[in-house]
């Protein structure tokens, strides 16, 4: 998806990027629920929670396309992986949850591995890194209110909630960003969206079914495919420092959710 997002924003703007994605996800949300409860499927418990989450991946969409738009995309994607180190982070003053010092240690390691591809100082890529890492937070906000919500609401209300925002905000901003598109440009957009749609639901139904501890690590295979799209549609290869400060990271990564676990 993000893959796509580069491609696509050589002929679209931004604007039209997000919005595509979340219109294009409809059609999934009507499929995961019969006819009967489409009415419904914007009841919740608590729908101000509900809002403020859905913000969250609406944000996290723009900085992600603006970031990749501007730098490689295995290295945009290398440090949004600060993602679940945020989570630990920001657990303990969200949650009330007791970080433990180790988890702290492997948070400090995971950020020397960003510092190590950003290389502050070092170009264009320093101040470009600024995007993928306020995904990493938007992210990592957006899992910590997805534990939330599915606590009490199913995932397909959490899902028609998140794409309804997402809508109903990027829907008037086409106005004003609208670019023509081709039809190889429109097949990408539809495309997007449901890549978009899918993955939004199976991460929300994950959240539901088992603890971010658990799935977290699973989510560094995106690296894998973000190297190798990168590398056959962009020609871009990683350097020596990409490649050691994406091991840090992930390292760390694992390294803090296995030990909470146990």
């Amino acid at each position: 998806m993000d893959g796509l997002a580069k491609v696509l924003t050589g002929q679209c703007s931004v604007v039209q990027v997000v919005w595509a994605r979340y219109a294009f996800a409809v059609p999934l949300i009507l499929a995961t629920a019969r006819p009967a409860a489409w009415p419904g499927l914007l009841r919740c418990e608590r729908p101000s929670l509900q809002a403020v989450r859905a913000l969250l991946p609406l944000l996290a969409n723009v900085t992600v396309i603006v970031g990749v738009s501007l730098m490689p995309l295995a290295d945009a994607t290398a440090i949004s992986f600060a993602s679940p180190l945020l989570v630990v982070a920001l657990s303990a003053p969200l949650l009330g949850e007791r970080i433990p010092v180790h988890s702290w240690i492997g948070v400090a390691c995971g950020f020397a591995g960003v510092l190590l591809i950003v290389r502050p100082g070092a170009g264009a890529i320093a101040w470009a890194a600024l995007f993928p890492l306020a995904t990493a937070l938007l992210f990592a906000l957006y899992q910590i209110m997805t534990r939330l919500v599915s606590r009490s609401d199913r995932p397909v209300v959490t899902l028609a909630w998140t794409v309804t925002v997402g809508l109903v905000l990027t829907t008037p901003l086409l106005l004003g960003a609208w670019q023509p598109v081709n039809e190889t440009g429109w097949m990408l957009l539809i495309l997007s969206g449901l890549l978009f749609g899918g993955g939004q639901f199976l991460l929300i139904r994950a959240f539901a079914l088992a603890p971010a501890a658990v799935l977290t690590p699973f989510t560094y295979a995106q690296i894998v495919a973000a190297v190798g799209f990168g590398i056959v549609v962009f020609g871009d290869v990683p350097d020596l420092w990409t490649t050691v400060g994406t091991a840090v990271v992930i390292l760390a990564g694992v390294y803090v959710l296995r030990r909470q676990a146990e």
